[in-house]
């Protein structure tokens, strides 16, 4: 019998029967995961995204720019204070707030500067009630020493609001001393103040022990905090006795510096006279004009004009230019060119301290 042929394109017909389904996933098998496709973003995304691309864009700018002046302000100490077309200046020293070490490390930075570039006049600006005894000293052998090594070159002396005590002693070596109508001066003295614990500790239930060695038995007078020194009816305990003879020996002597260098920087007083004003006291402009404490009243141009006339260049209009100070915060430099940055230190000074002050201002 002939076979009947296939129809259609002569293939086999397919099977009818459904056909049987994959084998089941090994154990632990975990299909693959395939990322959602991308959404279109519309027209508000891409234009956040130019908006931050310009953003960050311009920070770099911002930056590099801020860099620039950076730079440029940390190399110059000077910014001027009153323009001037002769080739002569006066340089303003500003000497504000507290006198410390830093202070003291900030006035020789300054006028060390101007050793490099020696103007024709200084005018050193004060407003300070005081502060250490060394720091004062020394900012004192600094003006002195710069007095001495350029004769040639008049420094007058400003007092602001206070120039009392240690503010005062850092301008008796200048050459003439103007002071403020409302400035106060004087407080010709040395004071310490030393604290008591005894009755905290007590209140604590904390017992401290005091050991020295046995060649410096005296080494806790004056030291030992953890004892008053007077009674509960305020007289002196026989220790608080020996204490304050210790401290009164240091005072005197710190007290006879301090005569002894206001009665150099003013010969126009007696030591006696200078005695009977160094009690402490302290003086209006007036009373301090009075008592030759200081040569006239007035405010820091009339000093500048002071020194001008001083130095002759009454008729040679000379540049005036400030020292930067410490203290002024790093953007306000950055905006402004501030002048009171600290020389030698201050924007190049990268301690810890100065960049945590820079980055709280910014």
């Amino acid at each position: 019998m002939e076979s009947t042929p296939p129809a259609g394109d002569g293939r086999s017909p397919v099977s009818t029967q459904a056909v049987s389904p994959p084998p089941p996933p090994p154990p632990g098998y975990l299909p693959p995961m395939y990322p959602a496709p991308p959404k279109q973003r519309g027209v508000a995304g891409k234009v956040a995204t130019s908006v931050v691309a310009t953003i960050f864009i311009l920070s770099i700018v911002a930056n590099i720019y801020a860099f620039i002046i950076f730079t440029s302000l940390a190399a110059k100490s000077e910014t001027v204070y009153r323009d001037g077309s002769g080739p002569d200046r006066v340089v303003i020293v500003p000497v504000n707030g507290g006198i410390d070490d830093e202070m003291a490390r900030y006035v020789r930075k300054s006028f060390k500067s101007l050793e490099d570039d020696v103007p024709a006049a200084v005018v050193l600006r004060v407003n300070s009630g005081g502060g250490g005894v060394t720091p004062s000293d020394q900012i004192w052998h600094t003006v002195d020493q710069f007095k001495k090594n350029h004769p040639e070159v008049k420094i007058v002396a400003s007092f602001g609001g206070v120039a009392a005590s240690g503010g005062y002693y850092i301008a008796t070596p200048t050459d003439y001393i103007v002071c403020e109508q409302t400035g106060i001066t004087g407080s010709i003295g040395v004071m310490a103040s030393i604290p008591s614990v005894e009755a905290m500790i007590q209140k604590l239930g904390v017992e401290m022990n005091v050991v020295v060695a046995d060649g410096s038995e005296r080494k806790a007078v004056a030291n030992n905090l953890f004892e008053n020194w007077t009674t509960e009816d305020g007289e002196l305990t026989e220790a608080g006795q020996e204490n304050e003879e210790v401290l009164k020996n240091l005072l005197n002597s710190a007290w006879d510096r301090f005569v002894q260098v206001v009665d150099d920087g003013r010969p126009t007083l007696s030591t006696e006279q200078v005695k009977a004003l160094a009690t402490g006291d302290i003086y209006t402009a007036e009373e301090a004009l009075e008592n030759e404490l200081v040569n006239q009243i007035g405010y820091l141009d009339d000093a500048v004009d002071k020194a001008i006339e001083m130095a002759g260049l009454t008729d040679a209009d000379p540049k005036v230019t400030v020292i930067r100070q410490p203290g002024e915060g790093l953007l306000a430099q950055l905006l402004m060119g501030s002048h009171r940055s600290n020389v030698g230190s201050g924007l190049t000074d990268l301690s810890p301290d100065n960049v945590r002050t820079w980055l709280q201002d910014l």
